[in-house]
């Protein structure tokens, strides 16, 4: 008995998207690699954490001991526009809405943040 084509159908698409997605992560890390790191002065303007479980299902239950993801948005004091970072937890645990200092980041990638 063979198996039906669109189990191979949906098989192909998923390996397909995984490479995709994949391939698209190195890329970031290459790009993020290649810059150099800059300095701007800016505030907290808000700040999250995120259940990665949260992220994947639309299961509502709280797990014990889940993985968490950190985010911080950040406003340019020269008036650009408002941008999201991913940290780590030490990072994001050092900062508070609304603190001003310098921040440093190579592409998308955090690497610290100072108070003025």
């Amino acid at each position: 008995m063979r198996p039906p084509l669109l189990f191979f159908i949906t098989l192909a698409v998923i390996a397909v998207l995984a490479t995709r997605q994949f391939i698209k992560q190195r890329q970031e890390v290459a790009v993020n690699d290649a810059l150099p790191v800059r300095s701007m002065p800016v505030e907290v303007k808000d700040k999250r954490e995120i259940s990665t479980s949260m992220l994947r299902s639309r299961q509502r239950e709280t797990i014990p001991v889940e993985e968490m993801r950190f985010e911080a948005w950040f406003h340019p004091l020269n008036d650009a526009g408002d941008f999201k970072l991913v940290l780590k937890a030490e990072d994001y645990q050092q900062l508070e809405r609304g603190q001003k200092g310098e921040l440093r980041v190579q592409g998308t990638r955090f690497i610290s943040f100072r108070l003025r």
